[in-house]
C-alpha cells in the first residue's frame, strides 16, 4: 500500500466533556427563595426568614463558583419573597389601624 506504515498510529479519541456539577448552595438558595414567595404570602415572619436564607446562600454560591444562573434566580426569587412578605405586613398594619380609626375593636380579631 504505498509504502505507508499503518501501524504507527498516534490517533487519539477525543475525551468527552466533563458533565457540570450541579452547585449544592445554588439549588438551596433556589428552594428557599420559592419558599420565601409561598411563605411570604401566608406566614410572613417565615417568609422573611426564608428569604434571607436563600439571600445569604445565593451570594454564598456566587463567591463559590462565580457565576451562577440557580444561583441568580435563587437570589431573584429571595427578594421577590421578602418583598411579599414586608408588603403584606404592612398592609396588615394599614387595614387594623384604619378599623382601629373607625372604631371598630380590633383586639377581638388578634
Amino acid at each position: 500500500m504505498d509504502g505507508q506504515n499503518f501501524q504507527n498510529n498516534n490517533y487519539q479519541q477525543p475525551t468527552p466533556p466533563e458533565p457540570k456539577k450541579n452547585d449544592t448552595l445554588a439549588i438551596v438558595s433556589l428552594i428557599l427563595g420559592i419558599a420565601a414567595i409561598v411563605m411570604g404570602c401566608c406566614i410572613t415572619y417565615l417568609g422573611i426568614a426564608l428569604g434571607i436564607g436563600g439571600i445569604i446562600c445565593s451570594v454564598m454560591s456566587k463567591n463559590k463558583s462565580g457565576k451562577s444562573g440557580l444561583g441568580t434566580a435563587g437570589l431573584v426569587c429571595s427578594i421577590i419573597g421578602i418583598v411579599f412578605a414586608v408588603i403584606w405586613i404592612i398592609g396588615s398594619v394599614a387595614i387594623v389601624g384604619m378599623l382601629a380609626a373607625a372604631g371598630i375593636d380590633v383586639s377581638s380579631f388578634m
